[in-house]
Parts: structure tokens; sequence; C-alpha cells
């Protein structure tokens, strides 16, 4: 009798799943090994919702099967979270069955059998939030297109418009409306390429950067969007302010540690301390700063005077998928990509908070030697020799006409065409008229692609020029194969444009 219930210990033992046997009054009278080494060895003799939960109390009003099934004598199961013996909460998948019955047919014990499903669930978080995020990119691409488009004919309009001002008097202020509206059109082509970067549709392009204008505007913006419960104070003391760093990123780091600072000090208000200063890693600092190389940084600091973060909080703020929000307001991705983003600059970021005195975010950026390149774009420059006869496409009726005004400014001649089926027809008329095509991506019927693999096969030699607001997801390697000549981004700038043309007709690298 004793080798068989050896036996049978064993072989219950041996089972990968959790397994625990309990009486009437919730007293665990059995495990096996997987539960002992979950929850320790003094199981026996203890309340499951003491062990399994961390309550003083049975589970119910809440569910709990093993009541369940003592009642009805019936299987029952549920998901659940349960604490394991270091604190670590954990998703079980449990199942409670009648093991023995009394002489009178009642419930004895019931044994629950649990099977640790933690990782599938977080397998399950992960799929539900990339098919989140899959759904907002994609409305971040209809978005963009659209807007581009209209961009580009505010853009455009006032371009051609500021072309015709040279002679304008000092005191007429036309001049001085139509570039604000010239400037407001460039800050709304950023803004298109940050929701696309949030959305995770545009890789980041880091580039040379003076840091201080751009935390400057990402504060202007946070201004306007907090509410005035929320002040917001601004302290640089920083020599050398350039990093090496995607403008849209910067923006979206302090977006989202901003974002979580206001939520914090939503109910009572409160300050959010914004500063940036030069600071030197050496091998006495190093310690402290153990992921950083020794060298130059500049330190991106907000601090907030909110409630604080708890420490166990703090272990694990920057895990994907962890927040400390209510449903509905996080998801628990904020801080993990800000933390992505800074040890992509070759960075750091750390966190100090005491409950009720605040939470200061420190971020450490590598500073730069190479010179920042600063674009001249409001001048309005004629590229010369622009004879040539030019195929302009695009399904926006004003944006076709508008490039077609705009080359004819710089003296080339243009077909316009609203349907890349049209186009594809009257390139077939007569190939050797045209020097250039230049077409937008995104058209029903035809895209922009399709068409040029059209026009080649029809005469190989045709440069091809393909707009689009999106041009960021195109891998131009096999389009240039496919016989495109160079890409730009919608809304395209005049003075850009014209430069594009030249190179390519001249034979100039144009991609």
């Amino acid at each position: 009798m004793k080798k068989n219930e050896e036996k049978f210990n064993a072989m219950l033992s041996a089972i990968g799943d959790h397994m625990s046997m309990m009486d009437r009054d919730l007293n665990i009278i059995w495990t096996n090994e997987i539960a002992k080494n979950m929850f320790g060895d003094d199981l026996v003799g203890r309340k499951c919702y003491e062990v399994y939960h961390n309550r003083k109390m049975p589970c119910e009003p809440h569910p709990c099967i093993t009541l369940k099934a003592f009642k009805d004598g019936k299987v029952h199961s549920h998901e659940t979270e349960v604490i394991d013996k270091n604190g670590h909460t954990l998703n079980f998948h449990c199942t409670a069955n009648v093991a023995l019955k009394d002489d009178h047919g009642n419930p004895e014990t019931v044994i629950e059998i649990s099977r640790d499903i933690t990782q599938r669930k977080k397998l399950e978080a992960q799929l539900r939030q990339a098919q989140k995020m899959e759904a907002i990119g994609t409305l971040a691409e209809g978005i963009a297109h659209d807007f581009n488009n209209i961009l580009g004919i505010i853009l455009g309009n006032t371009e051609l418009a500021l072309s015709t001002l040279e002679n304008v008097p000092e005191w007429n202020p036309l001049s001085g409306w139509l570039e604000e509206i010239k400037t407001a059109s460039m800050r709304a082509k950023d803004v298109v390429g940050r929701i696309l970067a949030c959305a995770g549709v545009v890789e980041a392009k880091t580039k040379p950067i003076n840091i201080c204008p751009v935390v400057e505007e990402s504060i202007k913006r946070l201004r306007r969007m907090l509410p005035p419960s929320i002040k917001i104070k601004q302290a640089f003391s920083i020599g050398h302010d350039v990093v090496l760093a995607d403008p849209i990123q910067i923006h979206q780091v302090m977006t989202s540690l901003c974002s979580n600072a206001y939520h914090a000090m939503a109910e009572t208000g409160g300050i959010i301390e914004i500063s940036l200063e030069n600071v030197i890693v050496d091998a006495s600092s190093i310690e402290s700063c153990q992921t950083l190389s020794p060298g130059g940084y500049v330190t991106l600091t907000i601090a907030d005077s909110g409630p604080g973060i708890d420490q166990k909080a703090i272990d694990r703020i920057f895990d994907p998928y962890y927040t400390t929000k209510e449903a509905g307001i996080g998801v628990g991705l904020g801080l993990s990509v800000v933390h992505g983003i800074v040890e992509k600059m070759g960075g750091d970021i750390s966190v100090l908070s005491d409950p009720g005195k605040g939470t200061r975010f420190m971020i450490f950026i590598p500073v730069a030697e190479a010179e920042v390149t600063v674009c001249e774009t409001n001048k309005i420059t004629y590229p010369v020799n622009g004879t040539e006869r030019i195929l302009f496409i695009d399904d926006e009726e004003a944006i076709a006409q508008l490039g077609k005004e705009m080359l004819e400014l710089f003296g080339y001649q243009v077909d316009a065409c609203v349907s890349p089926l049209e186009a594809l027809a009257l390139f077939k008329e007569n190939p050797d008229k045209f020097d250039l095509v230049i077409t937008d991506m995104i058209m029903p019927m035809m895209t922009g692609d399709r068409l040029t693999a059209e026009l080649i096969k029809i005469r190989p030699d045709i440069p091809v020029v393909l707009c689009s607001g999106n041009i960021h997801l195109f891998d131009k390697e096999p389009a240039v194969k496919k016989g495109i000549k160079a890409f730009m981004a919608k809304p395209v700038h005049m003075n850009e444009l014209g430069q594009k043309i030249r190179e390519v007709l001249d034979g100039g690298a144009g991609v």
C-alpha cells in the first residue's frame, strides 16, 4: 500500500502542471513538487487563498472554482492571477474537480490543476498591441497621403505667389503673410513626419542637430497642449548642444515624458521643469553611469512635482506593456519606446523618484562634433536651361495644375495628367516627345511604380521621378532597377523640385 502511494505521488509530482488538493475548509492537504517550487515547501495545512492569492479571506464573491466544485460536484475552470513565493504575479489556467467523496457521496476533497500561461498571455498582449500599431500605421499612412496633398497645394500656391512678388513695396505686408503661410506649411510637413514616426511607419533619420531649438519647439507645443494648472519651467545652461539625433524622436521623448508628468498631476496641478546642460562622464563618474562611455554628453532633464513613483514600479518602469495608469489610459509602451530611442542614440536614461516628492528623468545624449547643416528654403531661385518637355502626373487635379504652373515658371514645357492611364496613352502616342516624367505614387487604377514599368517598356531610357507622401517606405534599390531615377517626398518644395529635375536631366545622382 505504501509503495503504491509512493508511486502515485511520484507520478503526480512528475506532471508539469501545478497541482494541489484542498479539503472543505480550503486547507491544502497535498501538493506536487511544481507547486512547492513555485509557492514554497510549507503549503500543507495553509489556506489556498492565503498561499496563492495573498488574501485573508476566501476568494468569494470572486470566482472560486474550488468552492463551486464542492457545492455541485462538477468540473469548473477559469483563468486567474496568483502570486508566487518571490512576489511575482503569474497567470494561471485552473481546473477544479472532485477528488474524493465521503460515505454519503458528498465531495470531501477537490483537486485543482493549474497551468502557468503567463508567457502565453504576454505573447497575446504583444500580438494585440502589434495589431493595434499596424492599424494605427495604416491609418497614419492614409492621413499622411491626403494631408500631404493638401499641404502641397497650400505650399505650392504660396511659393508661386511669392515668386511674383519680387518687386513688392516694403510697406506691403503681403509678402510677409505669404512667408508665414509657407513656414506654417513646412511645420505641418514636420508634424506629418512625427505622426508617421509615432505610428512606427517611418524609421528614424539621425543627423547632427542643435538640440536646444528642438526642445524649445517641443515646449511651445506642450504649453498649448497642457491645461493652465500645469506650469512648464525651462532652464538651459549649455555650451555645446550639437547631438546626433532625429528631431522627430526628440519631440516623441519630450511628449511621452511630459504626458506622464501631466497624468501624475492631472488632479492637483503642478510644475514640469525641463533643463539642458553639458556633462562630462569620466573615470570618476563612470561607476554611477555604467552604460555610458567616457566623453561629453548633453543631459535633458524632465522633472515634475507630482506624487512620485513607488520603488517597485520604478524597477519595471521601462518594461514593455507595463503601466501604472488605469485601464484605457496607458498601454505600457511610452517609456519602453523612450528607452529604446535613447539607447539607439548611444545614450542612457535614469529615473529618481520619492513618493510625495515628484519624479525626475535624466537623459544622457552623446555630443557630436559634426557641424549642423542649415538648409536655405525661403529664397526662390530658378534653375537655368529649363527648356525640356515634362510629363507630370498626379490624380489630385489641383496638384497636377500646380505642378504644371511651377515647371512652366522654370521654363519647361509641361503636359499635366490626372489619370495614369491618360498619361500612358499620351506617352504611347509619341514616346520621344518627353524628356522626363514626374509621377505620384498612390493613384487609382495604376500606381506610380507600375506606370513607370509600362513607360520603360515603351522607352527604356526615359527618366522618371517618383513623388509620395510616404516615400520613406520605399525600398529604393529595386525601384532604381525598374528605371526610377529619383524620389521626392510630398509636399514638394518648389526649389527642391527644380534642383532635382536638373540633377536628373543633367545626368547627376538623382536618387
